[in-house]
């Protein structure tokens, strides 16, 4: 008898695979998400057509192949893969490995590259490597990324400027003035018009902005009849299916060398662009790395097939899609299909893009791709990591990316082993933390149980006049005698300050709370001394706006301003930063030193400390306004009915006061009545 080689936790992690992405397909179809759906598709699309034609035109490819991979790999990525919302398509970070293997291979070579990446993101998945990726460095990522927007510079900006000086000679010509004879000034002004646009609606997140400039000035340059170089001749015409044609013996060690770190680029991208989609989502629906993996091994896959260049998810896209609205994988399918449908229908308007105006674009890009903050985050903190990062960006600007890259993790990789004591100290003091155990300090730091010299009384008059200042609390604003108010407090009509409330503007001072306001129970309102936030020509150490929520826990610490019709959840921490109206932050979520957009939600538990993290921040829907407008509602109405409590009380205990007097006086007056009565009785 034959024995079957059945591996069953192999067939129920397939099923479990096959389970997760059938259930994703649930609701696809709901009325109420179809028409977001829609409007997002749309507004992806708008900004993918200009992105992927200039990277196929960077990479030295047919404009046509940008569109025809974003079309494909867009529609299969969103069908297969284990990220719903992720958008799919051509990315800058892979250009620089894309020229490469064009300008050695040809055209070919980009097909040929996508199909080596499939195989191995197929490989991945297959071996549940998914997770792996997420041990990669911050700082070779960061490093390679801004090694990227580097390369992207050097090769676009000579295109914007109209000539082939690279950047590095035209440094050498910088003393040298009639170099600026060869540029092509009407190519500038397309490519500045482009990014100054850009630019200019950059807070608009919704508006095409790349889409309307690139539009703007092919119609003017076409109008005008400029002479300037554009983008050419477009294939109307979708390509038939075909194997990639295969290299020569000889070649193949070669361009294996360069595709697999392409493709391991492009799985690491993918995956780090679901965890940011996980994070703007609040983790509603978590993608899973290795499911994800084999949507992108089949969008590449199938580009190859139709001599594209090989694709990943991508952030910016993929952002877009959320903050536009959209809710299942239909939004991501829609943006390919309109892809397709412009290479159909646009192929003619397409060929006259002055190449100047994509430059402009990609110059932006590139900026952007340049990591500064982190590099400054890293000098600070981690001075050792900082070399990483600066090897992996000068290794891939610099045409070295292997050596960089392996140098970078290496270095890595090194100093973590070397520092693996400490860190393992630093763990046991976590778990040590988790027990109830603030610290361990040795006994020779325990200064404070030796005796100590006199020492003298602080200055202590500022903090009597802060502490004794007057306060201005609207009649119809109720604080529950629980709570604790202290200083110079402004406070409006029907604020509710619940029981174990704490409102201290002893140190910081003064503080506003605007009309409608509700401040929990166990809420802290304090600020640091001389802190301030301006509004229009007050200053305050604390500015709470009106119909604002504060829930139960909660800690407000000035300096901070919060804006009118927002929401502050349960042991929520917001300190010296400024928060817009009608946001809403999530239950212990954190937020320190930023300034926070209108209308933007800060996810259950999200740290937010940086502009990066201000800029990922996902907008408020109408449920969350919804419920904040609930709560004030309800929150007002208590007000009224403790104060009309209140109210009774007073009423009661001023009759029980009236009665109690008047029968002490009826008391003593029967009382003098009778003294009197028996002094007169005579024996």
């Amino acid at each position: 008898m034959s024995k079957k080689n059945n591996n069953p936790e192999q067939a129920v992690q397939t099923l479990s695979l096959f389970k997760i992405w059938a259930a994703s397909y649930l609701g696809i179809l709901n009325k109420k998400s179809v028409g977001s759906d829609i409007v997002a598709g749309i507004t992806v699309a708008a900004v993918a057509i200009p992105l992927n034609l200039a990277l196929a035109v960077a990479c030295g490819l047919p404009p046509s192949a940008g569109l025809i991979s974003g079309a494909i790999g867009g529609m299969l990525a969103a069908l297969f893969g284990g990220t719903p919302l992720q958008a799919t398509g051509p990315a800058a970070a892979l250009n620089v490995i894309v020229l490469g293997i064009v300008k050695t291979y040809g055209v070919e070579g980009a097909a040929l590259a996508a199909l080596i990446t499939a195989l191995v993101q197929f490989a991945l998945a297959s071996l549940r490597a998914g997770k792996i990726f997420h041990f990669v460095p911050e700082a070779v990522l960061a490093g390679f990324t801004s090694g990227v927007g580097l390369k992207l510079l050097d090769n676009q900006i000579p295109e914007l400027l109209g000539f082939d000086y690279k950047v590095f000679e035209m440094a050498q010509m910088m003393h040298q003035p009639a170099w600026l004879h060869h540029v092509s000034w009407l190519a500038v002004v397309c490519g500045m018009g482009v990014a100054f646009l850009i630019v200019l609606t950059q807070q608009f997140k919704k508006f095409p902005a790349a889409l309307v400039g690139i539009f703007f000035v092919t119609a003017l340059s076409v109008y005008l009849h400029w002479d300037i170089e554009r983008v050419g001749a477009v294939s109307s015409v979708i390509p038939v299916p075909h194997l990639p044609p295969f290299l020569a013996d000889e070649l193949w060690l070669d361009f294996f060398i360069a595709a697999i770190p392409l493709a391991l680029l492009a799985s690491a991208e993918s995956l780090l662009s679901s965890r940011v989609i996980d994070r703007m989502t609040a983790y509603k629906n978590p993608h899973h790395p290795d499911l994800e993996l084999w949507g992108q091994g089949i969008a590449n896959l199938a580009v190859s097939f139709f001599g594209g260049m090989p694709v990943t998810g991508v952030v910016v896209r993929s952002s877009v899609n959320i903050q536009s609205g959209g809710k299942t994988r239909l939004s991501a399918f829609l943006h390919g299909a309109l892809l397709l449908v412009t290479i159909i229908f646009l192929g003619n308007l397409i060929a006259q893009v002055p190449l100047s105006a994509l430059a402009g674009l990609l110059i932006l890009i590139g900026f952007r791709l340049i990591e500064v903050s982190t590099f400054k985050h890293l000098l600070k903190t981690e001075p050792v990591e900082t070399i990483v990062f600066l090897a992996a960006m000068i290794g891939t600007a610099s045409g070295y990316l292997i050596t960089g890259l392996t140098l970078g993790l290496i270095i890595h990789f090194a100093y973590h082993y070397a520092t693996r004591h400490k860190r393992a100290s630093l763990l046991q003091l976590q778990k040590e933390r988790e027990r109830g155990i603030r610290a361990v300090l040795s006994q020779d730091k325990a200064q404070a149980r030796e005796l100590q010299v006199y020492q003298e009384k602080p200055d202590k008059q500022m903090w009597v006049s802060h502490i004794q200042a007057r306060q201005h609390i609207s009649k119809r604003a109720f604080i529950h005698e629980q709570a604790s108010v202290i200083g110079q407090v402004i406070m409006g009509e029907h604020v509710h300050v619940a029981a174990g409330s704490s409102i201290r503007a002893d140190e910081g001072t003064p503080f506003f709370i605007g009309r409608n306001t509700n401040i929990q129970d166990g809420v802290t309102i304090h600020a640091l001394k001389n802190k301030k936030v301006m509004v229009g020509q007050d200053s305050f150490a604390v500015y709470i706006g009106q119909d604002v929520s504060i829930a139960h826990n909660a800690l407000i610490h000035g300096p901070c301003y919060i804006g009118d019709h927002s929401f502050v959840g349960f042991k929520a921490v917001v300190h010296d930063s400024i928060v817009g109206a009608h946001c809403f932050i999530g239950i212990n979520a954190v937020v320190v030193g930023v300034e926070i957009p209108d209308y933007k939600l800060v996810p259950h538990g999200q740290l937010v400390d940086s502009v990066e993290a201000v800029e990922m921040l996902p907008s408020v829907t109408s449920t969350h306004q919804e419920f904040n407008e609930d709560v004030v509602d309800v929150n007002r109405g208590l007000a009224s009915a403790y104060h009309e409590i209140q109210k009774n009380v007073a009423t009661v205990e001023k009759i029980q006061e009236d009665v109690s007097r008047d029968v002490v006086k009826q008391e003593k007056s029967w009382a003098e009545t009778w003294f009197r009565h028996q002094h007169k009785i005579k024996f």
